[in-house]
């Protein structure tokens, strides 16, 4: 019976090969389909937020306790090139760069593995578990990684779990952060900064600003020749207002010039040589601050600034100026050392969004 059956099978497998092959000698048409992958190459940035952090051998809180604690949003990027279902590139945690490559299946969910710094780096980030799902122009998902203290300085190791979302290259954003809304050039909106949103290394941007600051990013469109004043007001923290190019590069920003209760709105006001679109940071001047704010524009008519400069004493090239007279308030911050560990996770404010270019 059972040599019967095994005779059976073969002559079945057989017809079926047969008949493949008649098929392919008959119809030379015939094709398998190709598997189409989503798309996930390109430069996606955005944030992590921690969810738990474990520490490991350390003699030193520092690593949970200061960069890695429960809610902090840090930065991450990520230049991927794509080969059908293989994926590869460069990844960016901070200051620390490194490799990662792994695959996305045809749901859209990539899984990924990689270490980020090195024995010649002050940190090691060994990817553990990745997996984000894209979801439109966004990959939503969560990562754990394992951190380790290279210089010696007793901050020993830990295993940190964060969500993750990153956003595409075709998505609006500053510091992996993607933008709230457009403002009016003679509008005004309405916001919150709340503990749910991104964090900014203020310091690096704005003189004796703080790291960790929450904040909101909007859009402006100005016209060829348009002065526009931008104001953040707000009575629930001290308002800092940044300028950046749509690249994400910093254009300048205000801390106290736009008056209000204690002194402590901010106001610039932004000359157009050309149509341009920029990008508005609303944040405060130290970290951790909540509260309600009012973001405004007005169009300057007639607009005096855009004419105070003439046209052979401009710098060649420029589109815009950003003008205020905010200096920040250097004489309240409080000392810290002049490279602080932490540092190490935010990204350097002069590197571009696309740093492998």
């Amino acid at each position: 019976m059972c040599s019967w059956k095994a005779r059976h099978r073969a002559l079945e497998l057989a017809l079926l090969v047969s008949l493949v092959a008649g098929v392919w000698a008959c119809d030379d048409d015939v094709s398998f389909p190709n598997v189409d992958y989503p798309e996930v190459w390109g430069f996606w940035s955005g944030q992590y937020r921690v969810s738990a952090c474990s520490l490991s051998g350390a003699d030193d809180p520092f690593l949970c306790d200061e960069v890695f604690y429960n809610g902090a949003s840090l930065i991450l990027e990520m230049d991927l090139d794509q080969l059908d279902q293989q994926v590869g590139g460069f990844i960016y945690q901070g200051s620390l760069e490194g490799e990662v490559a792994g695959t996305v299946d045809l749901d859209g969910v990539l899984r990924l593995e990689g270490t980020i710094g090195g024995l010649d780096a002050d940190f090691t980030t060994t990817i553990l578990a990745w997996q984000a799902g894209l979801v439109g122009d966004t990959l939503l998902g969560s990562w754990r990684f394992w951190v380790e203290d290279n210089s010696g300085q007793g901050f020993g190791a830990a295993t940190v779990d964060a969500g993750l979302r990153l956003y595409g290259p075709s998505v609006v954003k500053f510091f992996g952060c993607a933008s709230e809304d457009e403002l009016d050039p003679d509008g005004e909106l309405v916001g919150s900064l709340d503990a749910g949103d991104c964090e900014l290394a203020g310091g690096a941007y704005f003189e004796g600003a703080e790291d960790g600051a929450l904040f909101d990013v909007y859009e402006l469109t100005g016209a060829a020749g348009d002065s526009i004043e931008v104001t953040l007001r707000s009575e629930d923290f001290d308002a800092l207002l940044l300028v950046a190019d749509l690249g994400e590069e910093y254009l300048g920003g205000d801390d106290d010039s736009g008056g209000g209760i204690g002194g402590t709105d901010a106001a610039v006001t932004i000359v157009f040589e050309v149509p341009e679109t920029l990008l508005l940071i609303a944040t405060s001047y130290w970290a951790g601050e909540l509260g309600d704010y009012t973001l405004g524009a007005e169009l300057l008519e007639p607009p005096p600034l855009a004419a105070s400069t003439p046209a052979a004493d401009r710098a060649p090239g420029s589109r815009f100026r950003v003008l205020s007279a905010g200096v920040g308030k250097p004489d309240r911050v409080i000392g810290q050392p002049s490279v602080h560990p932490a540092q190490t996770f935010t990204r350097p404010s002069k590197r571009s969004k696309r740093p492998t270019e």
